[in-house]
């Protein structure tokens, strides 16, 4: 009995996703792509040569957005967000002043581009900084994200958060303000109200946000220092904006042994989690992990790991509300050292952009080791904070890879994949993001409950971010009582994510 009663619920809760989703893409068109992470409850079965695999992106080989006026002399990071945002695509980002001396920085470049790698930097007047003219907005924040929420009236279509420390440069704080995550509104995304005069979350340093369309709420995740076997490790934490409102922040993803064992295996000693990035897929999100790996010694009064590098990983969060779920084996997405330039590793924005038919994600790419000026009891190194200036504390590159080409299956050379998608409120299209190699093809059949195919689709060959999927009858799947069961054939091909797109 318990058996059945596990399957009814599972059933039950495959439905309820089906019609949240169904209604939720009837309102709005964009981000509704579903990557097929391996462990979805979807997934009914997995028959034949198939496996579950992870994407590499590929690296633009030079530096996108130059050091190349005062404000941005020492160094120009992505602790920022890129959109493309009234056909143009803008950039907020961390930049370190000809003058840094070491302090934490809340200046807030901004740049916009036609093409997403010529970045115009045009005076803006609104910060006094420097000997000339520059084009930092009035937000003052430290690693400072942003993102527009379309149901905000037109005062607060642009939210920001960030972090604000009194002693950092640039900061709008007054001294007897508090240090932690504020949170601030714009009507253009140049000037500035912080939301309140006390932090919205406790914590310090990076935090990222995106607007997610599907589950009609902005996510934040942000980092807080907590002891995880026997000293203390930067963890993810999260939180949500709805209807303008900030929710208190919960404890997400935590560093584990895996993490510890990654890093060994590059000669570090122990890993923890600098930030980590969002893009929304379907009803999921798609988180890109900054793993840094510390060498040692450990310092600053806490045993922290403050010296090493940072790769990327990739995690993944099925819905609202579930945990988040490390690809197996924790590959890199990202690795220290692909690029001459960005030895040390990289810091990321906020969340891919769109372009094309593929998502470019920004990051930072620094040429030497976190914590490089610094001697292993935290104190700085003047020789080397000079060299760092010269150097650049980093510089913003980018990466790319076909859109939602995150997590798929391949046929090595065939295999077969099942969803159980559960019933169709409203008639829809299915649409494929796949590729065939040689003479390979994907074949689509529609399943009834004991197994038996009424539809077959035609073959698909190629290499298709968003294809319809064609039967017999035409692209339309009816909807009804049955549920959706698809079983999807490939022949040295891969299948990386799907859409039930309504149709009229």
């Amino acid at each position: 009995m318990q058996c059945a009663d596990e399957a009814h619920d599972i059933v039950e809760s495959l439905r309820s996703r089906g019609k949240e989703l169904s209604e939720a893409m009837s309102v709005h068109r964009e981000c509704v792509m579903e990557v097929l992470f391996e462990s979805r409850i979807e997934i009914e079965s997995v028959a034949g040569k198939l496996r579950a695999i992870q994407a590499q992106p590929q690296y633009h080989p030079e530096v996108v957005v130059p050091r190349d006026t005062f404000v941005d002399r020492a160094g120009t990071s992505i602790w920022g967000t890129v959109l493309k945002d009234g056909g143009r695509y803008r950039m907020w980002y961390q930049p370190w002043p000809e003058d840094w001396d070491g302090r934490d920085v809340s200046l807030v470049g901004y740049a916009e581009s036609d093409d997403g790698l010529s970045w115009d930097k045009k005076p803006l007047g609104l910060v006094d900084y420097g000997p000339s003219p520059n084009h930092l907005c009035d937000l003052g924040l430290h690693c400072p994200s942003v993102f527009v929420d379309p149901q905000a009236q037109s005062s607060h279509r642009y939210r920001a958060v960030g972090c604000a420390n009194p002693g950092s440069t640039g900061i709008r704080l007054r001294p007897d303000q508090q240090r932690g995550y504020y949170t601030a509104h714009s009507s253009d995304g140049l000037h500035w109200e912080y939301d309140a005069e006390t932090p919205t979350w406790q914590g310090a340093d990076t935090l990222k946000s995106v607007w997610h369309p599907v589950q009609q709420r902005g996510i934040i995740t942000l980092k807080r220092s907590v002891r995880y076997q026997g000293f203390r490790r930067r963890s993810l934490w999260q939180a949500e904006c709805v209807d303008g409102a900030y929710a208190p922040a919960v404890r997400a993803l935590v560093p584990d042994n895996f993490d510890d064992i990654r890093a060994s295996s590059g000669g570090f000693a122990s890993a923890d989690y600098y930030s980590m990035s969002l893009l929304p897929a379907g009803a999921g999100t798609v988180g890109f992990v900054e793993q840094f790996r510390h060498a040692l010694p450990r310092t600053g009064g806490w045993d922290t790991g403050v010296f090493g590098s940072t790769a990327i990983s990739l995690t993944y969060q099925e819905e609202r509300g579930a945990c988040w779920q490390h690809a197996p084996g924790r590959p890199d997405f990202l690795t220290p050292g692909a690029l001459p330039w960005a030895p040390g590793g990289y810091y990321l924005s906020s969340a891919p952009v769109e372009v094309g038919d593929e998502h470019w994600l920004y990051f930072a790419g620094d040429p030497t080791a976190h914590g490089w000026y610094l001697d292993a009891e935290w104190n700085r190194l003047d020789r080397r904070m000079a060299e760092l200036v010269e150097l650049g504390l980093s510089e913003i590159g980018m990466a790319h890879f076909p859109k939602y080409r995150l997590f798929g299956f391949e046929s090595v050379p065939e295999g077969v994949l099942t969803l159980d998608l559960g019933p169709l409120d409203s008639p829809c299209e299915l649409v494929l993001n796949c590729k065939t190699f040689h003479d390979g093809c994907i074949r689509v059949e529609q399943l009834d409950e004991c197994d038996q195919v009424y539809a077959t689709s035609q073959p698909l060959a190629g290499d298709h971010s968003g294809v319809v999927v064609t039967w017999r009858e035409g692209a339309v799947i009816q909807s009804g009582e049955r549920a959706l069961r698809l079983r999807f054939h490939l022949e040295t091909a891969e299948l990386w994510a799907y859409e039930l797109r309504p149709v009229p």
